[in-house]
């Protein structure tokens, strides 16, 4: 048994020595704390990637998709329009007085919508 009484300098140094210890073993386990967060980021970061990768080809191919749709769309209402217009083309040269006189028919019911319309601008 070693009964040797310390001197106020070495208890001091003893607890100096305890506490930089103490220091040391709480920046090493800070530091293993720190690498631990940092690897399980990037481990979070390299699993999200193909999700993302993904989720972008997807958003990519309904924008095509749509688009691919408004293309075909525009294409069948001009095709319908051409026919409507060479249906009426067709018509007009078979039957040019009666054309004549369901556009004249049709002018004078449009202008009396506007002349009814603008009396009832001017009543208010």
């Amino acid at each position: 048994m070693n009964t040797t009484i310390k001197t106020p300098q070495q208890l001091a140094d003893d607890a100096r020595q305890t506490a930089s210890d103490a220091i040391d073993t709480t920046r090493a386990y800070a530091q293993n704390a720190v690498n631990a967060a940092g690897e399980k980021v990037r481990d979070l970061r390299r699993d999200a990637e193909p999700a993302v990768e993904q989720l972008a080809a997807r958003v990519q191919q309904a924008v095509q998709r749509g688009l691919d749709a408004a293309s075909t769309t525009s294409a069948r209402a001009q095709r319908r329009f051409e026919q409507a217009a060479d249906v009426t083309g067709k018509y007009i040269a078979d039957q040019p007085m009666r054309s004549v006189l369901i556009a004249a028919a049709a002018g004078a019911a449009i202008t009396a919508l506007i002349v009814l319309a603008s009396r009832r601008r001017d009543d208010y």
